[in-house]
């Protein structure tokens, strides 16, 4: 399933910005493949594990085969952030 949209979220370039409970968005060819909040990092090898909010499932996702895109960073995440 993917839905197209336009992004004027922030276009996470570097996962290691990211942390567990951050909400993202995975797209593909300009197609949202996934929605949902970090589970686990591992940014050493690229990937990020992301629970998705309309499968329930759960996906691995490649920094280097989707643009993931921040919008909500978890409460931890401010303080790591500032």
């Amino acid at each position: 399933m993917s839905i197209s949209i336009s992004h004027q979220e922030l276009h996470i370039r570097d996962l290691r910005t990211l942390g567990p409970g951050d909400t993202v968005e995975a797209l593909r060819h300009g197609d949202v493949h996934y929605r949902g909040r970090v589970e686990a990092t591992a940014p050493d090898h690229g990937v990020v594990w992301v629970r998705d909010d309309s499968t329930g499932c759960r996906a691995m996702l490649h920094g280097n085969v989707y643009d993931v895109f921040l919008l909500r960073r978890a409460m931890a995440g401010l303080a790591r952030a500032a």
